[in-house]
């Protein structure tokens, strides 16, 4: 009966040893890889993050049954640099509202620039967006027959980007589909 249950045991230690290596493979560990997996919209990826390296990434935002999950990516340090790339369709959450400093034209995809300056100014500028906090949003195209994608990329902390960089950062996006 011991012998039995000896055997039992380093059966299920074996099996469990066995099977770890193969779960740690299922995931890249590059959260716009791993989430185009699972969703049907175009996942995009900044190539061009401002020198700042990715801190976290994944899919934290609780979506609605039945809706695909969001992606949220932060680069940079809340402490210093930082912006954040939202991604999905349709967005699970809300975004700051500003005021419309910029819009542009990139590639065919409309990007409109938003600073968090106080509601009540009369003067809101590009520059407000590097002093209070701001964030892009522009709907990308969808490719390989998945559907389009709505992008926001945020900087809001203690050392925040320009509206230039926030721009910068999503013209040079390109879609992680395979």
């Amino acid at each position: 009966m011991l012998r039995f249950r000896v055997l039992a045991i380093v059966g299920i230690v074996g099996a469990g040893l066995l099977m770890a290596p193969a779960a740690q493979a299922m995931g890249t560990g590059d959260p716009y890889q791993d989430l185009q997996v699972g969703v049907s919209y175009t996942v995009y990826k900044p190539t061009f993050t401002a020198g700042l390296g990715m801190q976290q990434g994944g899919s934290d935002v609780t979506c609605p049954p039945g809706t695909e999950a969001n992606l949220i990516v932060s680069y940079g340090k809340r402490t210093a640099k930082q912006f954040t790339v939202h991604e999905g369709n349709p967005m699970c959450s809300d975004i700051g509202q500003g005021k419309v400093v910029l819009t542009k034209k990139v590639n065919g995809i409309k990007m409109t620039v938003e600073a968090y300056c106080d509601q009540g100014a009369a003067d809101c500028t590009k520059a407000d967006v590097r002093k209070y906090g701001g964030h892009l949003e522009a709907v990308f195209p969808a490719v390989g027959g998945l559907r389009t994608t709505t992008v926001w990329i945020e900087t809001f902390g203690a050392k925040n980007l320009s509206a230039k960089d926030l721009v910068k950062i999503a013209k040079r996006m390109k879609s992680v589909y395979q």
